[in-house]
């Protein structure tokens, strides 16, 4: 019963995190991302919601040529507000501004906003951009502060509750968290807590280091070596977001206690493994460290519950965000170390086998290796609550660029575009409103999983794919087809762009809404070299040849216009397109999905194998949902001025 009381208790503790640090949130852009003004802006102004300093690299450019239009520093003012000064007087275009903070927790957070100068130009698109997250560098830095704050907490509990710990293991230790630290200061201001309090603990990590390193020859300063050690566990909690505004003080205790059992387990660990190796009293050393350890776990276990409720809102972050695919690492990893540890517990210390748990220490600390790698990485990932506070502060304007890698198919669901795009492992729905811009604050599920915001009209989600996938729009459903193993189809697409160019002449019924209220069905001719002509079914009609056009409401009269030529037939499709796959193909047809960056556009049509003609298509955007049904190509011309 006590062996299955620790497993069960050492289960609860598996998916919580130690010290996560949180992140300022950006709040309001100005001018928005993706709006067009009249008179250009003096400066681009980014509010957070928590003190920030502004960071390196932050760039401002126009769109066509990446000149710099910035000038001057950027600077903070009132704390949390980034101002971004750019040139007077800029000309017509799109511009492009790059920004990056650094949060008063140490992390650095970047983005880019774009906008446009001069009634009329249509919306514009990022020519910069930035990718968040941490780096190998970053990562690095944090294992080696907390492999060797671990460590030394660790060893300091053992000495006091166990048995003696060897300098070296404090000098190893205490020198781990000074070059960890010295690693994650780089771009981080003192002024900041996190840059105060990272610098304190480098120092204490110094002077600790000292004395490890004197204490063989000096022993009286070795209770000075065990107060340097203890000194540096609170260092994580006060750096991180446990002491943020509005935060209970009860989650700093909390996140302290955390750490400091986690430190009880793994540096208690390296030390049994070290003093096994010289003392003689074996059987009485890990049966002692065993009901410490035994109590660590427990501990662990309570205090990472408190954390989970603070940082995480819902299971599905588990699988939905960064941060929870990091926990499950973590889980897993730590399944292991647990059933190492009832092992060592239940049949090596009770039969003081000690060639083989010296063995299992060897396994544990490797593990623990992994583990503190795992955690250095949640440190530098947005919780799920921030996530949450996140999508709710994020700015209206276009919504974030796909990754080339990644599928996409659009379709109508009511007055919205919906697109899923996706690359193994994740998946996001883009959801566009009737102006073009990305719709935030939906109900979005994949699969039945809600997905989260990663951006103005995107929602993201990491739901394992079946060969249809159902998208749900606050309520609406969507069924998208999955090809098991999606192919490239750029050249399919140049070809069959080049195939419909060469026709002589191009039949087809469109039919197009703006919404399910508002829709028209269409028949189209074009012809060779300029010659279009359209009937909307009980309503106006059109004929265009050349340089002239001539337009009627219904059965009225005809009334004639200058027109500027424009080369048919030409395929609705026809420019730059990115994204492009095969979904499907059968002995009769290739059915291709891609899409156009400017809206973004989203087309999915069906080309007979053969001529790579299209038999019909779909294409979806804000306020245009439109299908094409090919009837008739290369027929005899028709097209003719009206009498």
């Amino acid at each position: 019963m006590r062996a299955r009381a620790l497993f069960a208790v050492a289960l609860v503790s598996l998916a919580w995190p130690a010290a996560g640090w949180a992140h300022a949130t950006l709040v309001r852009v100005t001018p928005e991302n993706g709006a067009v003004l009249s008179k250009p802006p003096a400066a681009a102004r980014f509010v957070f919601d928590d003190t920030v300093r502004a960071g390196s690299g932050i760039k401002a450019i126009r769109n066509d040529g990446s000149a710099s239009v910035l000038d001057g520093k950027a600077r903070i003012v009132k704390g949390r507000t980034l101002v971004v000064p750019l040139r007077s007087g800029l000309p017509d275009g799109d511009y492009t501004v790059l920004w990056r903070v650094v949060s008063d927790d140490g992390h650095t957070i970047a983005g880019v906003t774009v906008f446009g100068v001069g009634a009329g130009r249509p919306p514009p698109s990022a020519a910069l951009s930035v990718r968040n997250g941490p780096s190998v560098k970053d990562v690095l830095a944090r294992w080696l502060l907390f492999a060797g704050l671990l460590t030394a907490v660790g060893a300091a509990f053992f000495r006091l509750a166990v048995a003696p710990v060897p300098m070296r293991v404090f000098l190893g230790s205490f020198l781990l968290v000074f070059i960890g630290v010295s690693g994650l200061l780089h771009d981080v201001p003192l002024s900041s807590r996190f840059g105060g309090t990272m610098a304190v603990v480098a120092l204490i990590a110094a002077v600790g280091a000292v004395f490890a390193a004197i204490a063989p020859i000096y022993p009286m300063v070795e209770p000075l070596v065990f107060a340097a050690a203890l000194l540096l566990l609170p260092g994580p909690s006060i750096a991180g977001h446990a002491l943020d505004p509005g935060r209970s003080r009860l989650e700093f205790v909390d996140d302290v206690v955390h750490v400091a059992a986690a430190s009880v387990w793994l540096g208690g660990v390296l030390a049994l493994g070290l003093a096994l190796r010289s003392r003689e009293d074996r059987g009485a050393l890990m049966r002692r460290f065993s009901n410490i350890a035994v109590v660590s776990v427990a501990v662990l276990a309570i205090t990472g519950v408190v954390r989970a409720l603070a940082e995480l809102d819902t299971i599905s972050q588990l699988w939905t965000t960064g941060y929870g695919r990091a926990l499950l690492v973590k889980t897993a990893l730590l399944l292991a170390l647990v059933a190492i540890g009832w092992v060592n517990r239940y049949r090596l210390v009770s039969r003081l086998e000690v060639v083989a748990l010296r063995r299992n220490i060897a396994v544990e600390l490797l593990l623990f290796a992994g583990l503190v790698v795992a955690v250095a990485i949640l440190t530098d990932l947005r919780p799920g609550r921030d996530r949450t506070a996140a999508a709710a502060a994020v700015p209206a304007g276009p919504p974030p660029p796909l990754a080339p890698g990644m599928l996409v198919q659009g379709k109508e669901s009511g007055d919205y575009a919906v697109a899923l795009a996706y690359r193994p492992p994740g998946e996001e729905v883009i959801v566009l409103g009737q102006d073009g811009a990305g719709v935030n604050g939906l109900s979005v599920k994949v699969n039945g999983v809600e997905a989260r915001s990663c951006g103005a009209g995107c929602y993201g989600a990491f739901v394992p794919l079946e060969r249809t996938v159902t998208v749900s729009v606050n309520g609406d459903e969507l069924r998208f087809p999955i090809p098991a193993h999606p192919k490239p189809a750029a050249a399919l697409v140049a070809k069959a762009t080049r195939a419909f160019r060469g026709l002589r002449s191009v039949d087809y019924v469109e039919r197009l809404a703006s919404s399910p209220r508002h829709k028209v069905v269409s028949e189209f001719t074009l012809e060779r070299p300029n010659k279009l002509e359209y009937q909307i079914r009980g309503g106006a009609s059109g004929i265009i040849i050349g340089t002239r056009r001539w337009d009627r409401a219904a059965k009225g009269r005809w009334f004639e216009s200058g027109q500027t030529p424009t080369p048919q037939p030409e395929p609705i499709w026809g420019g730059h397109f990115t994204n492009a796959f095969l979904l499907d193909a059968t002995p009769a047809t290739y059915v291709v999905a891609f899409m156009k960056p400017l809206g973004p556009t989203w087309f999915t049509v069906r080309l007979d194998r053969k001529t790579l003609l299209p038999r019909n298509l779909r294409m979806t955007t804000a306020a245009h949902f439109m299908t094409h049904r090919y009837v008739r190509f290369d027929a005899p011309a028709r097209i003719k001025p009206p009498r």
